[in-house]
């Protein structure tokens, strides 16, 4: 069965990977000294785009951004999507990264979920790609299976593909897994040894998985994890270089026991790479997240916290001003986002050792989305065209939100901009009436003065709960 219809089969989830959006790349590649394109205005090609949802939920939220995609399967539900919306800045097609054509140049590449999954032609070619299509201060995202953890993963994948025997469609593969799960998981409870605990600790998270990405990822026809020291030494050899992980939280200081990076220090010395991959084998790490950028960018492997001046500012719990004024400021905002300049007499080096010790996040600007409902709440046009579809939505953050309830997702779809409280209220008695049902205590509500109000008893609470879930638009 080719890859194309492996994926026609079992079709891969269409969510927002908020680790690939330009706001994260762009806040690690300013920390890092680069100079990179602003993510409203940015140009973002992802390879492997697989149904191009991602991609299209990036361009319905930032109008001036320019996105592309391709993929082996043709991505017809985000091109029908962007069609509905009436985005013009994105452009979704079936292609083949072995054909090596041009498509131009980019300020963001985005690679998640290719490059451990394909055979050593298309790798090379992926990697080519990344090199002819990144702008001088351009960053690529590349994921991959890593070693040393994976090494663990590869072996219930292949116990998995025992128990299949000839069976070689995912679906079936998928079911074959589960049944050996199933089997397996009784025997890997409270055992003492080594093995016991790799079984309980996989079987936890492949039995949470769902039928697409188990079919996929850990047990499609390929599966073959890389060290990041082999990953950098590829994209070295295309003109690129390793630049970071793309999870912000890999920075702070507080990841390991006291000492470590001292350790990690003596023994990498100045290898960057090094100093990650004695890491990764710390950790066991089992999945990489990598950035990367042309070798002749400006990059500093050390953070000099002057940089943060260019950045916005919001307190996470815990933070501990200290008699801080800028610290205080954002302690008093939260959880609205402030950008540097607004801070009271802030000291860039007071907020480093803030964010280090995972008490504030960092972003490359003002947010999308506001901290509590305004006067008429709005929720994007993408939201609203996912609420109408199912519970699978994209907030303005980037992240996906699963939103089961019906008369969540129908006050999403009411909340376009033009309706204030009383009018809010109106559409969800409507509602009730015609397409949706409600409950109280279990019991179905008819009634409509007691639907009335125990909507508008309850609407305050599920838009403050839309802003907290960054649903609506700023």
């Amino acid at each position: 069965m080719s890859d194309a219809a492996r994926y026609e089969q079992v079709p891969y989830p269409g969510l927002a990977f908020p680790q690939t959006h330009p706001d994260r790349l762009a806040l690690l590649a300013v920390l890092h000294g680069l100079d990179p394109a602003p993510p409203d205005a940015a140009r973002v090609l992802e390879v492997g785009c697989g149904d191009g949802m991602n991609l299209v939920a990036m361009a319905a939220h930032a109008p001036g951004l320019s996105a592309a995609g391709f993929d082996l399967v043709d991505p017809a539900l985000g091109r029908a999507a962007a069609a509905e919306l009436g985005l013009a800045n994105v452009r979704l097609e079936q292609g083949d990264v072995l054909d090596g054509a041009d498509r131009g140049t980019y300020d963001y590449v985005v690679a998640h979920g290719v490059y451990a999954w394909v055979p050593d032609p298309v790798r090379e070619a992926l990697m080519a790609l990344v090199a002819r299509s990144l702008a001088p201060h351009g960053v690529a995202f590349v994921s991959y299976n890593a070693l040393p953890g994976a090494r663990l993963r590869t072996m219930l994948r292949e116990m998995v593909l025992l128990h299949a025997g000839d069976a070689d469609d995912p679906a079936t593969r998928a079911e074959r897994g589960r049944e050996l799960y199933a089997f397996l998981a009784p025997w890997a409870e409270d055992r003492p040894d080594a093995y016991g605990a790799v079984l309980q600790s996989e079987l936890g998270r492949l039995r949470r998985l769902s039928t697409a990405v188990l079919a996929h990822d850990d047990l499609g026809p390929r599966y073959e994890p890389v060290w990041l020291r082999d990953v950098a030494a590829h994209a070295g050899r295309h003109g690129l270089r390793y630049l970071a992980d793309a999870e912000p939280s890999e920075l702070w200081d507080d990841r390991r026991p006291p000492g470590v990076d001292a350790q990690l220090d003596a023994l990498a010395g100045d290898d960057r790479v090094a100093w990650e991959q004695y890491a990764d084998l710390l950790a066991g790490r089992a999945f990489r997240q990598t950035l990367l950028c042309r070798t002749t960018a400006p990059v500093d492997d050390a953070v000099d916290p002057a940089r943060l001046r260019r950045l916005w500012f919001a307190a996470l719990d815990g933070l501990e001003p200290e008699g801080d004024a800028a610290l205080a400021q954002l302690e008093r905002a939260r959880p609205r986002s402030l950008a540097f300049a607004d801070l009271d007499a802030p000291d860039p080096a007071v907020l480093w050792r803030a964010f280090r010790a995972g008490q504030l996040e960092l972003s490359p600007a003002a947010p999308r989305h506001v901290a509590a409902p305004g006067e008429r709440p709005e929720t994007s046009p993408l939201a609203r065209w996912q609420a109408a579809r199912g519970p699978e939505l994209t907030n303005l953050r980037h992240d996906p939100v699963r939103l089961d309830d019906p008369l969540g997702r129908f006050l999403v779809r009411q909340c376009d901009g033009t309706r204030h409280r009383e009018a809010l209220v109106d559409a969800l008695v409507a509602g009730v009436g015609s397409e949706l049902a409600l409950t109280i205590d279990g019991v179905a509500v008819t009634d409509g003065e007691a639907v009335r109000d125990r909507l508008a008893a309850g609407l305050e609470h599920s838009l403050g709960l839309l802003a907290r879930l960054a649903m609506l638009r700023a």
